[in-house]
């Protein structure tokens, strides 16, 4: 194929977010102020979960899941950048999975499969320890069920689950609905509303879930915020969770939560603080 038909293939796809570059050609033009805030986005996402990964060489040699994956960029830099073993990408859109394939063939990467899956689905069949390491991300509030969605992750991942998601602005453990126009995918994807958990919500979950270490990811968003808005505003952010392995040795971005784990709540506030003003007010429930 020669880079007129790579430029034909590459305008037939519409949903174009990361700046790759196939034959010569480039997928965005970052001349373009619209599509340089996708090249920005990108840039700060892979400095919140994928270049830490690249320093600390932890995907060298791993088995990871790339959960609602899309075309497969991110499954594709563990695949090349994070030298992995194994990476299977799983999606719920037909024209995405047909257009990673494509890039697949195209850039001749071979430790990287997309498959046409529902994610629950793909969990709930998998044995425990199937993967060393599964991504989510911008997959975790499209689901109808976070909290399930977590125990499965737990129990499917070896080492560790990185979780990049939108978040409900909430100093307390919360989760909000949002109504959103129904997609054309499989299964669980099948939605008309979002769920934005708040980050102690998270946290609190991925213990609950089984997790021994749950921890927010933090980079700099103040030299150019060019298509970071739902970053800059708290209203998207990183999280890594691991079943053994400490975070930092993965992550040198990681930062520690400072809520209660959910025990220390209850010997901190009693077990209904909202009724009687103990978490946010005087004292505790009798």
């Amino acid at each position: 194929m020669n880079s007129s038909e790579t430029a034909k293939k590459i305008a037939s796809y519409t949903n174009w977010i990361q700046d790759i570059e196939i034959d010569g050609v480039n997928t965005l033009n970052r001349n373009d102020p619209k599509q340089y805030n996708h090249v920005n986005r990108t840039r700060i996402r892979r400095e919140l979960f994928i270049e830490p990964l690249l320093r600390s060489g932890f995907l060298r040699g791993k088995r990871v899941l790339d959960l609602g994956c899309s075309y497969g960029y991110w499954a594709m830099a563990a695949a090349s950048e994070g030298e992995a073993a194994e990476v299977v990408g799983v999606d719920a859109h037909a024209p995405s999975i047909e257009q990673g394939r494509w890039i697949l063939e195209r850039k001749k990467i071979g430790n990287c499969d997309l498959r046409l899956a529902d994610s629950y689905a793909t969990l709930e069949t998998m044995a425990a320890d199937s993967f060393d390491v599964i991504f989510c991300l911008g997959f975790f509030y499209h689901i109808r069920d976070p909290f399930r969605l977590l125990t499965l992750m737990q129990r499917a991942a070896k080492e560790a689950v990185i979780v990049d998601t939108m978040v409900h602005k909430s100093d307390e453990a919360s989760i909000s609905l949002r109504p959103v126009r129904p997609k054309n995918l499989l299964g669980e994807s099948v939605l008309g509303l979002e769920m934005f958990s708040s980050p102690k919500a998270i946290y609190w979950m991925g213990l609950e879930a089984g997790f021994k270490e749950v921890t927010r990811l933090e980079t700099d968003l103040e030299a150019d915020t060019r298509g970071l808005w739902d970053y800059r505003g708290g209203n998207r952010a990183s999280f890594a969770m691991s079943n053994g392995p400490a975070i930092a040795s993965m992550f040198d971005n990681a930062t520690p939560f400072e809520y209660p784990t959910p025990a220390e709540d209850i010997e901190l506030y009693g077990i209904y603080p909202e009724l009687s003003g103990g978490r946010n007010g005087d004292g505790n429930p009798s």
